[in-house]
């Protein structure tokens, strides 16, 4: 370490700055842009810029071992021990492990103010306590004012980190566990996260209560159904290390339930959540073992679950860099597809081939091939509101990518209309939308700000 940097280190260690002034020093020292330290945590620079200004909380523990192994800081200047998870620095090969699942103490203390000051104004809602609203509630008020990704997080949090409350709930029939499994289901497809954030704990609490009066396969399916939505869920949002709880129990559920596609399903799922630490080359190896169980089916829904495993596998290696095999595995998701025939399943599984195209073709840099993917469907072949408002949330990326911020915020408009739940929840498109408020052609966005509001993407 060059003794003008050590000086720096010492400096940091003494005066504890915020994680994001921190790391904006110790950039700086060492003479990297936001874009360098960005390629080597494989973040964008915009995000980088987000960290250092705090629009954007650091206090995911795996993340900022990362920073302090790439800036070659101690794990002190973030206020962590020196022991660090591996697996979340590129070119590592160890098996990942995951940011610690704080406690319900310790996660309130560390909510950002940003959170704290919406938190806030969603308990308004409810007279003044800190209940958080009901969706009868986002319905009656104005649904600005309450921050569906809130109040998604603490739901979430709470149902994976609280007692769980099967004890005192009683058991019920499996095909009423199916309904609820059903109806949570429907809540996802339609973006309504905050409908789900109210089903989910219910569904898992009647599972868990059935499950435990009498194992039943339907009872654990029905779980395993609940913890898949819980994680998919969490992805949407900032990372925090959950996705990995709900994804594990996701398959521990689906293995009692002996159910190979929930078994493939949360697999998947526990592959995301290791991409989130930043090991893609893990979560691809992970997605790929899954695809082998399935290679050789020929039934269509397994066939589906190919090519979706196939997808998600293009997708880490895209996140990773890797053209090479982000485009392989698009072709063996688009084979999969292709040997369903002319079975009804076969336009979802297209229009979830081409919205991952969309994805892989944005994280290789290439915004043309990405918006040329986007149109190569209608809208309406995309068959739920969940499915159009991610595709069209990669398409506003693209076109911002591309220098066309104007076209990006029309896109985000009418991801909007069609999928409204998606895109005031995401925190991908907070981030965007904050890129696009610092564009200097905003004056070609009218209604910008109102849209930042929506998608509480302003303080």
């Amino acid at each position: 370490m060059p003794t003008r940097y050590a000086q720096v280190v010492v400096d940091l260690l003494h005066a504890r700055p915020s994680p994001g002034e921190a790391v904006r020093i110790a950039r700086t020292a060492r003479g990297w842009s936001q874009a360098e330290l960005g390629r080597r945590c494989r973040y964008s620079a915009g995000q980088v810029s987000r960290w250092e200004t705090g629009r954007v909380a650091l206090r995911d523990v795996g993340l900022l071992h990362t920073l302090a192994r790439v800036l070659e800081l101690p794990a002190e200047v973030f206020g962590l021990t020196a022991a660090a998870p591996t697996g979340d620095v590129p070119g590592r090969r160890e098996a990942p492990r995951l940011a610690p699942v704080p406690s319900p103490a310790s996660e309130e203390a560390v909510i950002a103010p940003v959170h704290r000051r919406v938190f806030l104004r969603a308990a308004a809602l409810t007279g003044g306590t800190l209940a958080f609203p009901t969706a009868a509630d986002a319905a009656t008020h104005n649904a600005v004012a309450v921050d569906p990704a809130l109040v998604l997080r603490e739901r979430l949090h709470e149902l994976l980190l609280g007692t769980t409350a099967a004890t005192s709930t009683p058991p019920v029939g499996v095909d009423r566990l199916a309904r609820l499994a059903t109806a949570a289901r429907d809540r996802f497809a339609a973006s309504d996260y905050l409908a789900l954030a109210e089903q989910l704990p219910a569904l898992v609490d009647a599972a868990e209560a059935t499950a435990a009066s009498r194992p039943d396969p339907a009872a654990a399916r029905a779980l395993a159904t609940a913890y898949a939505l819980t994680c998919r869920a969490l992805i949407k949002l900032e990372v925090s290390g959950l996705e990995w709880v709900a994804a594990d129990r996701a398959q521990r559920a689906a293995r009692e339930g002996e159910d190979p596609l929930l078994l493939a399903e949360a697999r998947r799922l526990i592959a995301s959540a290791v991409r989130r630490t930043g090991d893609h080359d893990r979560a691809q190896a992970l997605t790929l073992a899954a695809a082998d169980d399935l290679a050789a089916t020929t039934r269509p829904g397994h066939l589906v679950m190919l090519s979706s495993l196939y997808c998600s596998a293009s997708y880490a290696a895209a996140r990773a860099g890797h053209r090479a095999d982000a485009v392989d595995l698009l072709a063996q998701g688009a084979e999969a597809v292709d040997r369903l025939g002319e079975d009804p399943r076969r336009p979802g599984a297209l229009a979830n081939l081409v919205s991952h195209r969309v994805s892989a073709a944005h994280l290789l840099g290439d915004a043309g091939t990405a918006l040329a993917h986007a149109n190569s469907l209608p809208l309406s072949a995309f068959p739920t509101a969940e499915r159009r408002g991610r595709v069209l949330v990669d398409a506003a990326s693209a076109y911002m990518m591309w220098g066309k911020p104007d076209m990006a915020y029309r896109t985000l408009l009418t991801a909007e209309r069609f999928a409204p739940g998606e895109v005031r929840t995401r925190t991908a498109v907070r981030e965007l939308v904050s890129d696009l408020l610092a564009s200097s052609r905003r004056a070609a966005m009218p209604g910008l700000d109102g849209l930042a509001v929506r998608v509480h993407a302003v303080a």
